[in-house]
């Protein structure tokens, strides 16, 4: 096995409303490490994204059935749903066990951004990335 390296500017990213038809709107994800990153070779027992919020940018109140943490990067984001709308900061960290309500806002003048861990579930089919 080898280490794999990716530097987050050269991960492509696409809108999440467009991508998954979500209620979302100014949001994009980047999915730096998902099931086929290595090959089989690799565990593949999570999934490592980034997300980008625009100023005002949202996602809707969601739920799934793996767990999932953020932890956030830059500005100031709101979390919506079950969470009772706590503000997480930079340098916070968030975790949403499965099956809890939770969505996002972006409450900074400029964009705020998150790293996004998730849990492979089953097979692992909602740790498939979006690709080119």
């Amino acid at each position: 096995m080898r280490v794999i390296v990716k530097n987050l500017k050269e991960v492509k990213d696409f809108d999440v409303k467009e991508a998954y038809g979500q209620d979302a709107e100014g949001v994009s994800i980047r999915w730096i490490s998902e099931k086929r990153t290595g090959g089989d070779e690799y565990l593949h027992n999570f999934a490592l994204r980034y997300f980008t919020f625009k100023p005002n940018a949202y996602m809707s109140p969601h739920k799934h059935p793996w767990e999932q943490e953020i932890a956030v990067t830059k500005g100031e984001i709101q979390v919506l749903g079950a969470a009772d709308d706590q503000v997480l900061k930079e340098g916070d960290v968030g975790y949403f066990p499965a099956y809890e309500v939770h969505g996002f806002k972006n409450l900074s003048n400029g964009e705020s951004e998150f790293y996004c861990v998730i849990g492979c579930v089953g097979k692992g089919e909602n740790c498939l990335g979006l690709q080119d």
